[in-house]
């Protein structure tokens, strides 16, 4: 192997190493701080119960920590050792505190019939899937805003925390908006009762359109320019780009949906006859849409 082809500038090794010690400090805490905030014991769920929905709801944090730190250390490396420290670490600290903001929000606004500590608790997998789907969304947009700002700067912290407002407002906006589109198309039933009732097909296709109008805000931090001096603008646009890009998100994946799913009925699948098959199928498709659509 020619190794003049690989480029690596040993100058950055001491800072990628104390980046590197500060991330799997703060990803191996997360056993320990998700079964804190829920009040649960993770151990005795794991271990002694064999709960399948904590377990389920706890990989989903995994991952969306993993997504999530991710952002933190992404950008050059022009800080010294302790300014990257420094901001590796508190990022990491506040993006996880986001995402139990967040988790409280999905329990109190989004959906407030459902105790999502209790039912999770109690093994209900469909709860946890939706759970676990609410946190990785929310990771997916911490990191693209980690990766929009500019991290070196103090200021940037409010962007930050301005743009994840933003951002929870218009995903729990069209989480509601999800729950009354299909009250109206089923008759008056309520997504909060089918997942209370463990539908898991359910609970899938909700998790995928959750994930997918995720992936489509997240569009918003390619398109907008950020200017840390002139920061309203650019807010207003990050709003703008990321409801017409959901919109376009909805068509195609409605377009996609018709023609892999071809002469299904899917609400009567998933609602009637809780086919995981058809609830996987859908979320697939939705999330795959958003992918697309945001490598485009």
């Amino acid at each position: 192997m020619n190794f003049e082809l690989i480029y690596w500038d040993h100058s950055y090794n001491t800072i990628l190493a104390l980046n590197l010690v500060i991330i799997i400090g703060l990803f191996t805490s997360l056993r320990l701080f998700s079964g804190t905030i829920s009040h649960i014991d993770a151990s005795d769920e794991l271990l002694k119960k064999d709960n399948p929905a904590f377990g389920i709801s706890l990989a989903g944090a995994t991952f969306a920590l993993a997504i999530l730190l991710s952002g933190t250390i992404y950008g050059d490396m022009e800080q010294n050792l302790m300014e990257s420290a420094i901001s590796v670490g508190l990022y990491g600290i506040i993006g996880i505190i986001l995402m139990a903001v967040t988790r409280v929000i999905f329990d109190k606004v989004a959906l407030p019939k459902i105790i999502l500590r209790d039912e999770i608790a109690k093994g209900n997998i469909a709860v946890a899937i939706a759970d676990a789907a609410n946190v990785i969304a929310t990771s997916l947009i911490i990191r693209a805003v980690m990766v929009w700002i500019d991290k070196n700067s103090i200021s940037a912290i409010g962007v930050f925390l301005a743009i994840f407002a933003i951002s929870q407002i218009i995903l729990t906006l069209m989480t509601v908006l999800n729950i009354q589109l299909f009250k109206r198309m089923n008759k008056g039933r309520y997504i909060q009762d089918e997942l209370l009732k463990n539908n898991k097909a359910l609970a899938l296709s909700f998790a995928g359109k959750k994930i997918a109008t995720a992936l489509a805000i997240t569009i918003a931090s390619e398109l907008v320019v950020y200017e840390i001096y002139d920061i309203a603008p650019a807010l207003v646009a990050w709003v703008a780009v990321s409801l017409i890009f959901i919109i376009i998100l909805k068509i195609l994946s409605y377009i996609a949906e018709k023609i892999i799913l071809f002469g299904i009925n899917t609400v009567h699948e998933i609602v009637e006859q809780k086919n995981i098959a058809i609830g996987a199928l859908k979320a697939v498709i939705y999330i795959s849409m958003g992918i697309l659509l945001a490598e485009i």
